[in-house]
C-alpha cells in the first residue's frame, strides 16, 4: 500500500508529527510511506526508518493556484492509495485532491471537506498537537514511545570531531530564541540564570538569530558562550546538539529537536500553551510560567 503524508510546515510541528509517522507504519507495516513537506523541514524526516521517500517542496512549488495545482498533479505518478494531510489548510487539501489519491484524509477545516474523501472532526477537547495528528488514524498510542529524529553514525562522528576541532567539550545547548519574540528568553534572564556557571554554552539558532546571539554574548560577558547560529545546516546542528549534556530551550523548534534526540531538555514556556505544544521526550522538563495573560497569541509581549 502506498501512503502519502503532507507534513506540517514548522520545525516544531514536524517533530510533533513523528509519532503519527511511527504509528502509521506500525498499523500498516507493509506500507510505503511518502512524506511531502516544505523543504525547510525535510531534515527532520531524513533517515527515519518508517519513511520510504521524502518529497521536499520549495515556496515556488506551491505559490498561487498554478503552483499548487502543478504540485498536486505531479504526485499522481506516485499512485497513492491513501493521502493524509496533517495541516488544516485549504491548500494542502487541494494538493491531495489533484493527486488523485484514492483516499484523502484530513480534518474538517477551512471549507475544504469536498476535496477530501474522509473528513475527521477536530478534537473538541484540548489535546497535545502530536495526539491531534493521531486522531486521523484513530490511535491514542503514547507519543513518547515513538521513534524520533534519527541521526546516522557518520553524522554523530562528524559532530564529535567538529567539537574537538573547536576545542569544546562538556557543553550545554542553549536555544533561547524563537521566531515569535514573545516566546524568546530575554537576555537579562539568561544572564541571571547562568551567571556563575562553569559550563560552556553553545548557542543554537538560525542565521537570523546571529545578531541576537552576539548581543547576548555582549550582555553576558562572564558566561562562557559560543555562537553557532546559522553556521551549520539543520542536520549538522542536530548532530552537534546530540553531543551536549543537556539543553536549555525556549518554546521553539530547537527545543522539540533536542527532546526528540533524547537529550535532557528544559523547555521554558511563557506565552505559548505547553498543553498543546510542549516538546515530546522521556527526558523533557517543562518550566511553565503560568502568568495571568498566558497563553498568548501575540508576537510581542505588551505587558513588559
Amino acid at each position: 500500500m502506498k501512503i502519502g503524508v503532507y507534513s506540517p510546515n514548522w520545525i516544531g510541528d514536524a517533530v510533533m508529527a513523528l509519532p503519527f509517522i511511527h504509528q502509521l507504519k506500525e498499523k500498516v507495516p507493509e506500507s510505503e510511506i511518502t512524506l511531502i513537506c516544505k523543504d525547510w523541514v525535510a531534515d527532520i524526516y531524513e533517515n527515519h526508518p518508517a519513511i520510504a521517500q521524502i518529497i521536499p517542496l520549495s515556496k515556488s512549488d506551491i505559490r498561487g493556484f498554478k503552483g499548487t495545482r502543478k504540485t498536486g498533479k505531479s504526485l499522481q505518478s506516485s499512485e497513492l492509495d491513501i493521502f493524509y494531510t496533517l495541516t488544516d489548510s485549504f491548500r494542502s487539501a487541494a494538493i491531495l485532491w489533484w493527486s488523485k489519491a484514492k483516499s484523502r484524509v484530513g480534518f474538517h477545516s477551512q471549507m475544504r471537506s469536498l476535496l477530501l474523501t474522509d473528513v475527521i472532526d477536530l478534537p473538541k477537547e484540548k489535546v497535545h498537537r502530536s495526539k491531534k495528528y493521531l486522531y486521523l488514524i484513530e490511535s491514542q498510542t503514547k507519543t513518547g514511545d515513538s521513534i524520533g529524529i534519527k541521526l546516522t553514525d557518520e553524522e554523530i562522528q562528524w559532530a564529535k570531531e567538529e567539537l574537538e576541532n573547536m576545542g569544546l567539550e562538556f557543553l550545554v545547548a542553549l536555544s533561547p530564541f524563537s521566531v515569535v519574540e514573545s516566546r524568546s528568553i530575554p537576555n537579562k534572564k539568561i544572564n541571571e540564570w547562568l551567571n556563575g556557571s562553569n559550563q560552556h554554552f553553545l548557542i543554537f539558532g538560525s542565521s537570523g538569530d546571529s545578531d541576537r546571539a552576539r548581543s547576548l554574548i555582549n550582555e553576558c560577558a562572564e558566561i562562557k558562550l559560543t555562537n553557532i547560529c546559522g553556521k551549520y545546516s539543520i542536520r549538522e546542528s542536530m548532530a552537534l546538539m546530540s553531543q551536549c549534556q543537556f539543553t536549555l530551550a525556549s518554546d521553539s523548534g530547537l527545543g522539540h529537536i533536542s527532546a526528540s534526540l533524547g537529550i535532557p531538555t528544559f523547555s521554558f514556556f511563557g506565552a505559548g500553551d505547553s498543553e498543546i505544544t510542549k516538546p515530546i521526550g522521556k527526558q523533557t522538563f517543562v518550566i511553565n510560567k503560568e502568568v495571568y495573560c498566558s497563553p498568548c497569541h501575540k508576537n510581542v509581549c505588551m505587558n513588559t
